[in-house]
This record gives structure tokens, C-alpha cells and sequence, in this order.
């Protein structure tokens, strides 16, 4: 243990090692959860629990939406698209979709967490990653949903037409561990964070020990 302690301090104290490892801690962190991930996802689809479905717009009840053959149109700043009998376990939300007209501004999938939640919660909700071939990928948390709605946008006029909407695509693990902006910039911040951490700790920890040995030879 001593060794231990030793060599944690030795690291903390030099600055460039220790943003080194805290690198190499988050990458390797983030492969072992995507991998996790992905064997997780595969056993929930074995075992029935996540299945891919495909529903269509006449699956949701539209609120301040209007319908003129595939077209849908925006009639108020608040468009929504509540799934009707939604699975209980949803990992991904595709949309294929094209939109004209105004931009959409925000396109989002909302999930009920819990049960009994009477209303959507902005703190519970998935912005779109924008695949390659123009898709729209949606990724919810690994657990049960009580519920699923889609916003297409946030301005009055938006108009889309939605060519396919599908529950739960299969992922490759090559496809989890290609990284997205949102990764990319954690990767570049978090670790410096943590770095920055482990150093305000450490000093406060030395800080504070030296005030008890001082404290305690006052006494003595």
C-alpha cells in the first residue's frame, strides 16, 4: 500500500504525467463502455427485451402539426409527435427526413424515465447525430422508457416529410466506438478537468496535514 501511495504521489505531483494518465483513463474508459454497450444490448435482444420495429406517422398523436399527404407543417413554436403504446425498452430512435421550408432550429426525441410522469421533461430528452447518409440517430439511455416523443423543430412553418422511423436499428461495435462531437469534446476537456481535480485535492489534502502536525506539536 505504502508503494501504492507512493507512486499515486509521485504522479499527482508531476503535472504532464498526470494529464497522461488521465487521458489514457478516459479513453480507455469510453472503449470499455462501448463495448459493455454493445454486449449488454446484444444480450437485451436475445432475450426479447429490445426489438427493432418500424411505426409511421400515423403511430403519434400529432399536437400543432398538419398533415397534406407526406408533408408535415409546423402551426406553432411547440410541434410534437407522442408515440402511441411506445416499447418499453428503446435504445435508438433513426429518422430518415427531409426538411424544407423554415430550419427546424431543434430536432429532439423526448422519454419518460419513470411512470406516472404526466408530462414530457426537458431534462430527459436526445438531440439527433446526423449520420453519413443524411439519417437522424437518436441514442436514449440503456433502460425502460414510459414514454416517447418527437419534436421536429421549435419555429412555426417547419415543414418535413418523414420517410422511415425506426425503433432500435441493430449497432455494430464499430459503429459505437466511432466517436461523436459530443465525445470529442469531452476527451479534450474532461481529463484536463480531472487532472485539475486531483491536484486541488491533493494540495488541500497536504495543506490540511500540515495544519494537524502543526496543530498537534502546539499541543504537544
Amino acid at each position: 500500500m505504502k508503494k501504492l501511495a507512493k507512486a499515486l504521489s509521485a504522479l499527482i505531483g508531476d503535472s504532464r504525467r498526470l494529464i497522461a494518465a488521465c487521458y489514457a483513463l478516459f479513453f480507455a474508459g469510453s472503449v470499455l463502455a462501448a463495448v459493455l454497450g454493445w454486449a449488454e444490448d446484444g444480450v437485451q435482444r436475445l432475450l426479447g427485451n429490445v426489438a427493432e420495429a418500424q411505426v409511421t406517422v400515423e403511430d403519434f398523436d400529432l399536437v400543432d402539426i398538419e398533415r397534406e399527404g407526406d408533408i408535415c407543417r409546423s402551426t406553432s413554436y411547440d410541434p410534437r409527435m407522442t408515440l402511441r403504446d411506445a416499447p418499453a425498452y428503446v435504445r435508438t430512435v433513426t429518422v430518415r427526413a427531409e426538411f424544407t421550408g423554415v430550419d427546424p432550429g431543434e430536432f429532439c426525441v423526448f422519454y419518460k424515465p419513470a411512470p406516472g410522469m404526466e408530462e414530457f421533461d426537458a431534462n430527459y430528452r436526445e438531440w439527433a447525430h446526423q449520420e453519413d447518409d443524411g439519417s437522424y440517430t437518436f441514442t436514449l439511455p440503456a433502460s425502460r422508457i414510459y414514454g416517447l416523443r418527437i419534436d421536429p423543430g421549435i419555429y412555426e412553418g417547419v415543414e418535413v416529410r418523414f420517410e422511415s422511423i425506426t425503433l432500435n436499428a441493430p449497432r455494430s461495435l464499430a459503429d459505437r466506438l466511432t466517436p461523436t462531437r459530443p465525445w470529442l469534446l469531452a476527451m479534450a476537456a474532461a481529463p484536463l478537468l480531472i487532472a485539475a481535480a486531483l491536484r486541488a485535492l491533493a494540495d488541500a489534502l497536504r495543506v490540511l496535514r500540515a495544519f494537524m502536525l502543526a496543530h498537534g506539536k502546539k499541543r504537544a
